[in-house]
């Protein structure tokens, strides 16, 4: 049966956590693949539109309007941000079980939230489980079926801490479901990691603290497609843009290091990928402060650091 028919909101087993702004082209197909969701329990769509200004929200006020007893839109006046947005997701929700699908992805399998809900109930010790999924580029058309496997992505069970920061453990947010009490806890013990805007990532922390406390687990079967668009905070034809989210990243994963007194090895690998970016960044934006920065921070740079480094004093 479809169980998306809810009696009262105190019925939900499964919270879906979606934030969208400008996925116009995408949001409908991310809404359908959840509302195509065949489960034994009642579940809810709990959207956050961030004044969108390309008629997202009007698409997504539109199926609230049809389907009144899953779907709640949050939204405001003004836009907030991708960190903001996502807390007051998060803050509405009410199932026992929260999912992630952000507003360009979908769900292309009509089973994914009950194989995913019949594993954490069968595992207590389980606090994620994720799967394999499609890469779609949307701009070549080009899919990857199973990605993870295609690209031998096959982390050892149980998935540590190392293993999602190091990217072996290939988990994306269109493909977890997790213990919503859990994610409150983890979220609210440290407002730095989840609520400053200095880390403009909502996820990747996300998934390794809860590494930390309990047992993770993939599905080795794609159960959804994650889209890859031309412009998104990842992926960016501004390469200063680009490089700005992947230094915020690398600088949180080196957070989660110092915090947990992790090996070595990824803290140093983390050291040496916010140097190379940050030297980057520096060079582009001739920004001769911020290579001092990186080099007062990491004296022995490497020939190539060295000539990004000279490259913000020296325009050849």
């Amino acid at each position: 049966c479809k169980g998306h028919r809810l009696v009262s909101q105190q019925n939900v087993k499964v919270s879906v956590n979606m934030i969208t702004y400008n996925h116009a082209p995408y949001i409908a197909r991310a809404i359908e693949g959840v509302l195509q969701q065949e489960t034994s329990f009642p579940y809810e769509l709990v959207i956050g539109e961030d004044c969108s200004t390309d008629g997202t929200r009007d698409i997504v006020l539109e199926y609230q309007s049809r389907h009144p007893d899953v779907i709640r839109v949050v939204t405001s006046d003004q836009n907030v941000g991708a960190i903001r947005n996502e807390d007051r997701v998060a803050l509405a929700s009410q199932g026992q079980y929260v999912a992630y699908c952000e507003g360009d992805d979908y769900w292309h399998r009509r089973d994914k939230l009950q194989r995913q809900v019949d594993f954490m109930e069968s595992h207590p010790e389980c606090g994620l489980v994720y799967c394999d999924y499609d890469r779609h580029v949307v701009e070549t058309g080009e899919t990857i079926h199973e990605y993870l496997k295609s690209n031998g992505k096959t982390p050892p069970q149980p998935i540590q801490m190392t293993d999602i920061l190091t990217g072996r453990a290939g988990i994306l947010s269109c493909t977890v479901l997790a213990r919503r009490e859990l994610i409150d806890d983890i979220r609210n013990a440290d407002p730095h990691l989840y609520r400053d805007t200095g880390f403009p990532m909502t996820d990747t922390q996300l998934w390794a603290e809860v590494s930390h406390v309990a047992a993770v687990h993939r599905i080795d079967e794609s159960l959804a497609t994650h889209q890859i668009l031309t412009e998104s905070l990842a992926h960016s034809r501004d390469r200063r843009k680009e490089l700005s989210f992947w230094i915020a990243n690398a600088e949180m994963c080196l957070y989660l290091c110092k915090k947990y007194d992790l090996p070595n090895p990824i803290r140093e690998m983390h050291e040496s990928t916010w140097r190379c970016l940050t030297l980057k960044l520096a060079f582009l934006e001739r920004r001769e402060d911020l290579a001092e920065l990186v080099k007062t921070r990491a004296p022995g740079l490497s020939a190539k650091e060295w000539l990004w480094y000279q490259g913000t004093k020296r325009r050849a």
